[in-house]
């Protein structure tokens, strides 16, 4: 089943275009000039039940756009949209008890109360029935490993640790969908590690849709299996984390040492080689060469050890980045 729907999905602001001074602001009041801008462009969009999507671009690409258009925030200059079946800018009842969005960049549990506390608050707000909600905490509090903090004001608590609060909060109501903003951002590396274990524990249970962005490529391959690439507000690349690596251009790196004498102008026909010392030399190939050269190396050479190596995701998704998208 299909839980997010988008088509043609735009957002444009505009803003009055103004020159720097009191002459600039007067002369903007009477002359402005209006200047649109395409956060959003065209983006199409198809996530179904249980699917764990990572939705990642540079600074200004439209990501966060995109998803207060999708939680109903923020409502599109163009397209269809639809989640969960309901149109995210009616902000209808049904559509709210349906969705949970979570940002790294602010807290949405109070100051001054304990968590036990707000997860009560929750209850009323989202109107839980008392056996669905008592069962609800017992299993997050277990997923988020929060039992011994339960009772600390937040106040007293680590980011890492308010973080796993707020996320267990955001599903007492049992969302189906769950927008993440950033989860992770500022967090040291065992909070973050934390998290992401969460997360995945929700993946393995397949009811929860979730579109995760991060600029920490670690959220992204080791909790999602697909990945959206927008920028420039369109999307450049839909589909496996796998498959990026295997896009047209990047090519696999072969460490050999041998172990004794060996033909450097044989080695030269498999691929860009480059001399790191007698013994040693490191290989670039196309990316579904690898096997069969690294097969043929060990047959024809005194091969001591190799290695292969994919290229860094941080590379391939550098490299979209900087394509100019139309």
């Amino acid at each position: 089943m299909r839980a997010i729907f988008a088509r043609n999905l735009s957002k444009t602001y505009w803003f009055h275009k103004k020159e720097a001074g009191l002459h600039g602001s007067i002369k903007s009041l009477f002359r402005g000039k209006k200047v649109f801008v395409e956060a959003v462009r065209e983006i199409d969009m198809d996530i179904h039940i249980g699917e764990v999507v990572g939705f990642i671009g540079p600074n200004g690409a439209g990501k966060t756009t995109t998803l207060k258009m999708l939680s109903g925030i923020l409502f599109p200059s163009g397209g269809e949209v639809a989640v969960m079946g309901h149109i995210p800018f009616k902000r209808r009842k049904a559509f709210l008890k349906n969705i949970s969005f979570i940002t790294g960049q602010r807290n949405r549990l109070f100051w001054d109360l304990p968590a036990e506390d707000y997860f009560e608050f929750c209850k009323v707000l989202y109107e839980i029935p008392e056996n669905s909600y008592c069962k609800k905490v017992r299993e997050l509090v277990e997923l988020a490993e929060i039992v011994d903090i339960l009772k600390v004001p937040q106040r007293k608590l680590s980011f890492g640790q308010r973080k796993r609060c707020e996320l267990a909060a955001a599903l007492l109501h049992d969302p189906r969908v769950i927008f993440l903003d950033e989860p992770t951002n500022a967090m040291d590396l065992v909070s973050a590690k934390k998290i992401r274990e969460f997360i995945r524990k929700l993946r393995e249970q397949k009811e929860y849709t979730i579109i995760l962005t991060s600029h920490n490529l670690s959220d992204i391959e080791q909790v999602c299996e697909r990945v959206i690439i927008i920028n420039q507000g369109k999307i450049a690349y839909d589909g496996g984390i796998r498959d990026l690596r295997r896009l047209d251009g990047f090519r696999k790196k072969i460490h050999v040492v041998f172990d004794g004498q060996w033909n450097q102008e044989a080695a030269t026909k498999l691929g860009d080689m480059q001399k790191i010392s007698n013994h040693e030399i490191l290989l670039e190939v196309a990316y579904d060469k690898a096997a069969e050269v690294a097969s043929y190396l060990f047959a024809t050479f005194p091969v001591k050890d190799i290695s292969i190596s994919e290229p860094a995701l941080e590379t391939i998704i550098e490299s979209i980045y900087l394509k100019r998208v139309d």
